[in-house]
Formats: structure tokens, C-alpha cells, sequence
């Protein structure tokens, strides 16, 4: 593929081979400069729903600076603008083989491997074989969560005549760039852009970190089928993926890509391989989504967790709700069980009738969205007591019985998959009335699909 002429101090530098080899701050000035329309989106986006400590800028790296890459390029602090760069960053030490500074935030039990390090290295090295390849990788990480700006919905209402009220911010962002909306955009050549276009349609339906954390659904998976021979659409989008998530704690800590732990890449590395046999056709949505399952099976089983079985409804809405909590460890994995098995039998079965829809060919599925981030709070608030631990994930699970309670697999019937957004109950789960009585969220209303 011929070289991108310069238009940007930053293409310049990637095309001169001098990018990764700047200085942290250089390169976050650079970003800056490039992305211009693009940042004043991101800083108009709302603070992130994943929890946070307080304090949250502190570094855990003594040797970088306190001061988080927002603050830097703009004197304040903006969540899903330091998430952005620090996804950004984590790039740069993929490649220029910085193991430390990417795991230098991450908790020493589940920290990435070396050696997952370099498989993780090998994939960026495969999948980025240009200069230009770099460049729509870096515009595809910037433009991600622009549809999380609140203004960028109306703005596309007023072009296209299209008014996208309860969309995800994921479909609004396919939607602006369709309607060449995104400045960043035009600075691709034809190839690159129509690939990293193909990325954001690809998931305005099917969130690959979603999947694997099975917070969505097998049905979610049938837009990948348009990906079925462009490789390099489908390698961008998997990396574009594997930053978004390196840098998810960004607004917490910025000194690594703290959330790339070595459990998390292990579930990625499997969801690849699942994505991978749909695009080549070698197995259906719901093998495919199973796959994701049994590796979350196969790896607490070797932290000594008994099997569970996906062809056993029960056992798989167990599966689900331990990936959905990003279990890593025998301990939570009984908690969660523990808290399953403890609900009123109509709730479980509901809830079991509930996650056990595939959402194609079955009647509807319902995606909890933001679930596990729900399931994160519940977990961090109570690190230090069990039982209370126990008491709020029963009352959690109960809710998510809720949200997907007025779905059940009827085989035959047409599929959709329908998106509810659950981030409302943070609120209530933050309050100190829960923590006397987890209970309360049973008053809370469950929103429209």
C-alpha cells in the first residue's frame, strides 16, 4: 500500500518511522494536534461508568508523573479523554517492547505474563503493516467513544434526518461516520477508511468486550458475518478492541494498561480465535459464543473450581454470570455461586430462562449493558466482607433476573437482540441504604429495551 501523504505533523512522524521512539509527552502533544474535533467530543463525554477509587489519579509507577494526560495537553481532567490516551500509550508500549510500563499498574497475582506480552506484541506486529496501518489504527481508537458525547446524537438528527433516541453511543458513532461526520476520517485514504468504517458498523451491534465478558449475546455476533473475507478490517478492529481496553481504567490510573491483565487477555485471545471460525464460516454464532464460555470454564478449573456444563441451562447461566464478573479465582467463583444458588427458585429460573436465549432463532435476547461494570462495584465494595459480598450479589442478580425476565428460548420463533442499559442502577448501588439492605434495588424500575 503506497504511503499516506503527510497532512499532520503526526502521519509525518509515523511515516518517518519516528513515532514510537518520541518521548510520552511528544506524543501525546501530536494526538492532540491531530484530533482536534475529536477531543472536544471526548471532553464532552459524561465520566465513565466503570468505578473509580478516590484519588483515582494517583500513579503506581514512581518513575512517571502524577499528572494524568488530560490534564497535561489541557490543565483537567477528562475520563474518557484519559482512557482514550492512555489507550494511545499502551500502543506505544506494545511495540517498542515495554513490558514494564504496561503492567506496572496491574495487581501482581494477575499480572500479564512476558510471554503473553509477546504473543500480544505478535499480534500488533502482524496486523500492522504499514505506516498507513498505524494510522487508521490510532483514528479507529479515537473516534470509538465519540457516540458517547450527548451533543453527537443531536448533531446526526440535524445532517442525516435521523433521530437515533436509545441507541448506544457505539451505533450513534457508526452513524456519524457514515454520514461523514468525523473530521479524522477524511484523513485515511479510501482503503483504510472504508475498514475502519466497516470496524465502527461491525460494532454498532457487536461490542467484542462485551463478548468477552458474555455480557451480550450469540446473536450479537451475526454482524461479524460482513467482515467474512477482509482480514485486515477484522485484525484492525481486534486491536482497535484490545487498546479500548488497555486503557478502560484510564480514568483511574495512567501509569499502565492496568485492565490488560493476564486473565483478560486470555478471554480475548479466545473471543479472536471464536470470532475467527464465524468470519471463516467454521462454526455458528452460538458454538462460536460457547467457546468464550468454556475458556472461562477451562481457566477457573485450574484454579481448582468444579465444571460446569453449557448444555445444561443452569450451569450455563452460572458460566454467564461468572464471566459477566470477570471471575479469576476460586474464591469469587463460590461467592458467585454461593449468591446463584441462594436466590428463590422463580427468580433463578427466571433468570436462567433469561441468559440461556441466543437471540437468533429463538425470540428475543436482551443485552444487560454495563452489567459487569454493576457486578465490579458490588465486588470492590465489598473486598473485605464475604457476606455482605453474598447479600449484594443476590440482590444484583435478582435485578439482572429483571432485566431479562420476559425473555425465554421459543426455537423457532424470529431472533432479535435488544439492548438494556443498566449503568442507572449505579446510583443505587452506590448509596449507603443498599449497603444496609441490598434489597432496595428491587424497587428499582427496569428501563424499555
Amino acid at each position: 500500500m503506497a504511503a499516506l501523504v503527510p497532512t499532520t505533523p503526526l502521519q509525518g512522524s509515523i511515516d518517518h518511522s519516528q513515532f514510537f521512539i518520541l518521548e510520552d509527552a511528544d506524543i501525546l502533544k501530536l494526538i492532540r494536534d491531530a484530533f482536534g474535533p475529536e477531543f472536544a467530543r471526548l471532553k464532552n463525554a459524561p465520566p465513565a461508568s466503570e468505578p473509580s477509587a478516590a484519588g483515582s489519579r494517583a500513579t503506581n509507577n514512581p518513575s512517571k508523573s502524577c499528572q494524568s494526560p488530560s490534564r497535561f495537553l489541557f490543565g483537567a481532567d477528562y475520563d474518557e479523554l484519559n482512557r482514550t490516551l492512555v489507550s494511545i500509550l499502551a500502543l506505544k508500549w506494545i511495540m517498542t517492547d515495554d513490558y514494564d510500563s504496561f503492567t506496572s499498574s496491574q495487581a501482581p497475582r494477575d499480572k500479564l505474563r512476558r510471554e503473553s506480552f509477546a504473543e500480544l506484541r505478535e499480534l500488533f506486529s502482524n496486523g500492522l503493516k504499514s505506516a498507513a496501518d498505524i494510522f487508521a489504527l490510532l483514528v479507529a481508537t479515537v473516534v470509538n467513544d465519540l457516540g458517547k458525547d450527548p451533543s453527537l446524537e443531536d448533531d446526526v438528527a440535524q445532517i442525516t434526518g435521523r433521530y437515533l433516541l436509545g441507541c448506544n453511543h457505539d451505533m450513534v458513532i457508526y452513524e456519524a461516520a457514515k454520514a461523514n461526520m468525523v473530521p479524522s476520517l477524511r484523513l485515511l485514504d479510501e482503503i483504510e477508511r472504508k475498514d475502519v468504517i466497516l470496524g465502527l458498523h461491525v460494532g454498532a451491534t457487536l461490542n467484542i468486550a462485551q463478548l468477552a465478558q458474555a455480557e451480550n449475546v450469540p446473536g450479537s455476533l451475526a454482524s461479524l458475518l460482513i467482515m467474512k473475507g477482509n482480514k485486515h478490517a477484522f485484525d484492525l478492529k481486534i486491536l482497535e478492541q484490545i487498546l479500548d481496553v488497555a486503557g478502560a481504567a484510564g480514568h483511574v490510573d495512567t501509569s499502565g494498561a492496568k485492565p490488560m491483565n493476564e486473565p483478560v487477555f486470555q478471554a480475548f485471545l479466545s473471543t479472536r480465535k471464536a470470532l475467527i471460525d464465524v468470519v471463516t464460516g467454521d462454526c455458528s454464532l452460538r458454538a462460536a459464543y460457547d467457546k468464550v464460555l468454556l475458556d472461562r470454564q477451562s481457566f477457573l478449573q485450574r484454579e481448582g473450581f468444579r465444571p460446569l456444563s453449557i448444555e445444561i441451562p443452569q450451569e450455563r447461566a452460572l458460566l454467564r454470570l461468572l464471566t459477566m464478573g470477570r471471575t479469576s479465582d476460586i474464591t469469587q467463583a463460590e461467592l458467585f455461586t454461593d449468591a446463584f444458588y441462594a436466590l428463590p427458585e422463580i427468580v433463578r429460573q427466571q433468570l436462567i430462562n433469561g441468559l440461556n436465549v441466543n437471540g437468533y432463532d429463538d425470540g428475543k435476547a436482551v443485552v444487560p449493558y454495563y452489567m459487569p461494570a454493576l457486578f465490579s462495584e458490588v465486588l470492590q465494595d465489598n473486598v473485605n466482607d464475604s457476606m455482605s459480598a453474598k447479600n449484594a450479589l443476590i440482590a444484583l442478580m435478582s435485578f439482572l433476573a429483571r432485566v431479562v425476565g420476559d425473555t425465554k428460548s421459543n426455537p423457532g420463533q424470529p431472533g432479535r437482540v435488544v439492548e438494556r442499559n443498566v449503568i442507572f442502577a449505579r446510583d443505587v448501588i452506590r448509596s449507603e441504604a443498599f449497603r444496609a439492605d441490598p434489597h432496595i434495588l428491587d424497587n428499582v424500575a427496569i428501563p424499555m429495551d
